[in-house]
């Protein structure tokens, strides 16, 4: 029997990078190896150490108590659904060069701390999720340094070429990939998950999950499922689960995926118009079970692209769907083996505040299509107050408190809101979804009503006629009604 993953149908996610979003308390104490930076100096450390490697250890000492802080402005947002980053302690301010998972980074607290926040989320009807990572671990960590010791336990852990040497992910050399069908190195993993699961986690995200084995995710979800038989699996997935060999969503390896493919044809046709990137998109993605489409997580950003905002107005974005997705734009500098990460990290911070007075509109109607689509749409933290960046690290910025663009805030505080009363038909409901390149359109049917949406990215009137009998209006932009959607307008109603 496929499990259905109830528990997130109809709710609106929030991506907390944790180090980033808010801190409660003193900075923390200085440790060594670790940068601490002021919370307004949003600049990133952009420029390699003088050694000529990019460690990534500036801090800004976002922790648990600062996001526990902020449940009533999730509440406002209409979340119900906090995603946080890996909050191990390593090396690193993101902490995906894992350790011990079972180990909370001093910075962002301690166990205490995650499960009060578990607790106030659960008594508002919120989940929570977590980022776990079972692909590779930290060179510098312990595990990898008994296994380089010869110790066989742990060397089994790991993956080896033919001369003996450790494999890294994507070559990052402080990222030994881990053998994922290693016998105790998947018992150890589960227990990570479970340390979580017992401490009130609902949601576990698996970061390149796409890529673990099959009886690897069917270990971690009968391990998990032990202690909360609801919990939902998701799996980091990059292109198409129909294009994988081992597609994961259709025999409950993992109940959700990360729907990159909905984020990048939305963002297309509303920059450029592309309807048939857009409509091919969906001919795809109906091809998943239909009991993944309800939970799909849809985001427009995320912590390894660069922000909406810089995607819809910045420079050098990919057009072309044939070349790429539109934030692959390291591929302007790959001019050779050796990638030129320095010039690329300059020409990032030249342009990262260089946006169209228009972005406003275009990222109002790319949050609209995100919020009536099948699945969960997920906020990127500071997406909705107006913070741009390309790639890493300037999308990861400190959120900053104080200086919000408070007229996009009150948007997504009212698409929230629309979503939340309409969840009825938004959580479940069937799907139509269709563009040409001027005009978007979303039907989406339950038993208890019909939604349609209208969206014009073209800079001129273009008449309708949305005069359906009951139907009212619940959501609209630029002043547009049921007659005439207004440039860059969009109208929405129900019946």
């Amino acid at each position: 029997m496929i499990y259905v993953p109830k528990s997130i149908q109809g709710r609106t996610g929030y991506l907390v990078m944790v180090d980033r979003f808010c801190r409660v308390g003193e900075p923390p104490e200085k440790m060594e190896g670790r940068k601490i930076k002021e919370w307004k100096d949003s600049i990133p450390d952009w420029q390699p150490d003088d050694d000529g490697e990019y460690r990534n250890r500036y801090f800004y000492g976002g922790n648990l108590k600062g996001i526990t802080s902020k449940i009533d402005y999730f509440d406002k947002l209409g979340v119900d659904l906090v995603f946080l980053s890996p909050i191990s302690r390593t090396n690193s301010y993101h902490h995906y060069d894992v350790h011990d998972q079972r180990i909370i980074d001093p910075y962002i607290g301690d166990w205490n701390d995650f499960s009060l926040l578990a607790q106030k989320l659960h008594r508002r009807n919120k989940l929570l999720g977590v980022d776990l990572v079972f692909n590779h671990r930290a060179a510098d960590s312990e595990f990898f340094q008994r296994a380089l010791a010869g110790e066989k336990e742990y060397k089994e852990w790991f993956m080896w070429d033919e001369k003996g040497a450790p494999i890294f992910w994507y070559d990052f050399r402080d990222m030994p990939q881990c053998d994922k069908m290693n016998l105790a190195y998947q018992e150890f993993c589960c227990e990570e998950a479970r340390t979580y699961v017992r401490k009130g986690a609902d949601v576990i995200r698996l970061d390149l999950g796409e890529n673990f084995p099959r009886e690897f995710m069917l270990k971690i979800g009968a391990a998990v499922r032990e202690i909360n038989p609801n919990v939902v699996i998701v799996n980091e997935m990059w292109n198409f689960a129909l294009f994988k060999e081992n597609p994961q969503i259709y025999d409950n390896q993992a109940n959700s995926v990360m729907n990159y493919p909905l984020g990048d044809a939305i963002l297309r046709w509303v920059r450029y118009g592309n309807y048939l990137h857009f409509n091919a998109c969906i001919a795809n993605l109906a091809k998943y079970p239909m009991q993944v489409h309800d939970v799909l997580l849809n985001y427009l950003s995320t912590h390894d692209t660069p922000r909406e905002r810089t995607m819809l107005a910045g420079e050098a974005m990919v057009e072309d769907p044939y070349s790429g997705f539109i934030w692959d734009i390291e591929k302007w500098w790959r001019t050779s083996t050796t990638f030129p990460t320095y010039e690329f990290r300059r020409w990032e911070y030249e342009h990262d505040s260089v946006l169209e007075p228009n972005v406003d509109k275009l990222h109002k109607q790319a949050v609209l299509i995100q919020y009536l689509m099948k699945g969960v749409p997920v906020i990127f933290y500071g997406s909705e107050i107006g913070m741009c960046g390309y790639k890493d690290p300037f999308p990861r910025k400190p959120y900053p408190w104080g200086e919000e663009d408070l007229e996009l805030l009150s948007y997504y505080n009212g698409a929230g809101l629309m979503r939340s009363k309409n969840k009825d038909i938004l959580a479940t409901g069937d799907q139509y979804a269709a563009a040409n390149s001027d005009v978007l359109e979303i039907v989406r049917r339950s038993a208890n009503g019909i939604i349609v949406g209208l969206v014009n990215r073209s800079d001129h009137d273009v008449p309708i006629n949305a005069n359906y009998p009951d139907a009212r209006e619940i959501f609209s932009l630029e002043g547009s009604n049921k007659q005439n959607l207004r440039p860059y307008g969009a109208y929405v109603c129900r019946f």
